[in-house]
C-alpha cells in the first residue's frame, strides 16, 4: 500500500512533534538565502536530537542513494542504507519512497509522506518528511526526517487479547470441491474464551460446535457469505433462554463478521441485558397502548351513555341541547336555516292507567323506533326529551318541509298499532313545528316550540301546529 502524500498544511497532519519542529527549523534557514537551502549548513543548525532521524539522498545514474542513514532510523529498521540506493528496499518501500521524491520535486518545497501498513500481524507506521536541499557543489540532495511511530510484534495481539468483545479468528474448511464447510477457530481471545465456559480450549474447534439449532444455521450462513464473498456481515442473534426456568427473552449477541485470507474474523458482544430491556420496553409500551385504548373506548361509552336515552336508545336532551347550541352556532357564522319538531304522545298516562308501566315502556320504545325510522337523513337527529316527549332537529330544512315531516309521522303513528305481549296497542300525537330565527337563544327557540305543541294539543291533539298557522286536524 503506498503512503499518502500530504503537500500543504504538514504540520496538521503530521503526529509527530519532532516533524513539526524540523519543519519549522527548515524554513527558518531557507529564508536566509535565495534558492535551496545547503544541506550540510542545515544539519548543523539541528537540535542534536533530530539528526539521529535524519537521511540524506544523492541523485546519481540509476535513481536516488543514501549519503547519510541516521542511527534512529537503523535502530528502527535493522539495516544501515548508507552507499546503497533507494531501489534496495523491497519493491513497495521503494516504490512509496520514490513517489515520494517525486511529489516534492513537482511542488517544488517539502512534503510528509505517512505510511501505515500491517504486515505479518505487526503495525507499522512511519513518517518522513521529505525537503529539497542542495550539496556544496549545488547538486540537488533530498533531506528527509524519518520518525518510525509503530512496529511492534505484539501489537496486535495485545489489542485482540484487551478486547471487551469476544474475538475470533477462524480459517475455512473445505470440501474437495472446495466449497465452504465449516470454520475452524484457530485463535481465540480471553473474551470469547469466558463466554463460552465449557470451551476453555477453543483452538481447532469448529464454529459450529459452539451453536445450536437456528442460532447455529443462521451463523453457519453467515460466515458462508462473509468468506466466499468477502463482504462483512453485522447482525444480532438469539441463542434462546439461558435455562428453562429464566423469563428473560434469551441470550443475545451482537456480531460482527470480516473475511481475512481463507478465512474471517469474529467480534461478538453479549447484548442480552440491552436487548431483554428493549423487548421489556417494548411490552410496557404495547400494554400502556391497550390501556390507553381501552381508557379511550370507556370514556367514548360513557359520552355516548351520557348523550343516550336508556330506554329508547335515542338520543337525549342532552344531546339535544347540544346539537341545538351547534346548529344556532353555524347558522350564525354560516347561514342557512333548521327546524324543530316538539311531538308529545296522546293520552299516554291513560295507556299506562290501562296496560301498566311495563307495556307503556314498550310503546315508547317502538313509537322511538319508528320516528328514527322514518327519519333518515344522518344530520337529523330524534330525541326523547323526557316522559311520552320527543324532539326532532331538522337541519338545512325550511318550516314547510318540516311540517310535511311532522304530518308524514303523524299519519304513520296514527296508522300503526303495536303488538305488546297480549295487547294491540294503539296511540295518537301531537306535533308542533317551529324554524329558527337567526340571533335567537336556543331556549328562546325551545320555548317556541313548545308553544306550537301546547296548541297543537289544546285544539284537539292528534295533529300538527306550526307558527301563525291553524291546526291542521287529523282525520279520524
Amino acid at each position: 500500500m503506498l503512503p499518502t502524500i500530504h503537500t500543504q498544511a504538514l504540520e496538521y497532519h503530521a503526529s509527530a512533534p519532532e516533524v513539526a519542529r524540523t519543519l519549522r527549523a527548515y524554513r527558518e534557514f531557507s529564508h536566509l538565502g535565495d534558492g535551496l537551502p545547503p544541506a550540510e549548513a542545515f544539519l548543523h543548525a539541528l537540535d542534536p536530537d533530530l539528526t539521529h532521524g535524519i537521511e540524506v539522498l544523492a541523485p546519481d545514474a540509476e535513481g536516488w542513494r543514501y549519503v547519510r542513514f541516521g542511527s534512529a532510523i537503523m535502530a528502527a529498521c535493522g539495516i544501515d542504507m548508507t552507499g546503497k540506493r533507494v531501489g534496495a528496499h523491497e519493491l513497495r518501500i521503494a516504490e512509496y519512497y520514490e513517489a515520494a521524491i517525486a511529489a516534492m520535486i513537482e511542488a517544488e518545497g517539502p512534503v510528509l509522506a505517512v505510511d501505515r501498513r500491517f504486515d505479518g500481524g505487526s503495525l507499522h507506521f512511519w513518517e518522513r518528511l521529505i525537503m529539497p536541499a542542495r550539496a556544496e557543489d549545488g547538486s540537488m540532495r533530498v533531506v528527509a526526517y524519518v520518525r518510525p511511530r509503530g512496529g511492534r510484534e505484539d501489537l496486535l495481539a495485545a489489542i485482540f487479547e484487551a478486547s471487551r468483545d469476544g474475538m475470533l479468528v477462524m480459517r475455512a474448511l473445505r470440501d474437495p470441491e472446495g466449497c465452504f464447510e465449516d470454520a475452524e477457530i484457530i485463535i481465540a481471545n480471553a473474551r470469547a474464551r469466558a463466554c463460552f465456559e465449557g470451551n476453555a480450549q477453543m483452538e481447532g474447534t469448529r464454529l459450529g460446535g459452539l451453536f445450536q439449532g437456528a442460532a447455529a444455521r443462521s451463523l453457519h450462513a453467515r460466515c458462508a457469505r462473509v468468506i466466499t464473498r468477502r463482504i462483512a456481515e453485522r447482525f444480532e442473534l438469539n441463542l434462546g433462554p439461558a435455562d428453562e426456568t429464566s423469563d428473560a427473552a434469551g441470550l443475545w449477541l451482537r456480531i460482527t463478521i470480516l473475511p481475512l485470507d481463507d478465512g474471517a474474523v469474529m467480534s461478538f458482544a453479549d447484548i442480552s441485558d440491552l436487548k431483554n430491556a428493549l423487548i421489556e420496553a417494548e411490552t410496557a409500551r404495547r400494554a400502556l397502548a391497550r390501556e390507553v385504548e381501552l381508557r379511550r373506548r370507556l370514556e367514548e361509552e360513557l359520552r355516548q351513555l351520557s348523550l343516550t336515552d336508556e330506554l329508547t336508545g335515542l338520543a337525549n336532551r342532552r344531546a339535544l341541547e347540544r346539537k341545538l347550541r351547534h346548529e344556532t352556532a353555524r347558522i350564525r357564522r354560516y347561514g342557512g336555516r333548521f327546524c324543530v319538531i316538539a311531538i308529545d304522545l296522546d293520552h299516554f298516562k291513560q295507556l299506562n292507567d290501562t296496560y301498566g308501566h311495563p307495556v307503556g315502556d314498550e310503546v315508547l320504545i317502538a313509537v322511538g323506533a319508528l320516528f328514527a325510522d322514518e327519519t333518515r337523513r344522518k344530520i337529523d337527529l330524534v330525541a326523547r326529551t323526557g316522559g311520552e316527549e320527543f324532539m326532532i332537529v331538522t337541519p338545512d330544512t325550511e318550516l314547510t318541509g318540516a311540517g310535511d315531516l311532522a304530518e308524514r309521522l303523524r299519519r304513520r303513528l296514527e296508522t300503526t298499532s303495536f303488538r305488546i305481549g297480549l295487547h294491540e296497542v294503539a296511540v295518537t300525537a301531537s306535533f308542533g313545528v317551529y324554524e329558527y330565527e337567526p340571533r335567537e337563544d336556543y331556549r328562546a327557540l325551545l320555548a317556541a316550540v313548545d308553544a306550537a305543541l301546547y296548541r297543537a294539543k289544546d285544539s284537539g291533539r292528534n295533529n300538527v301546529v306550526l307558527p301563525e298557522r291553524r291546526a291542521t286536524p287529523g282525520e279520524g
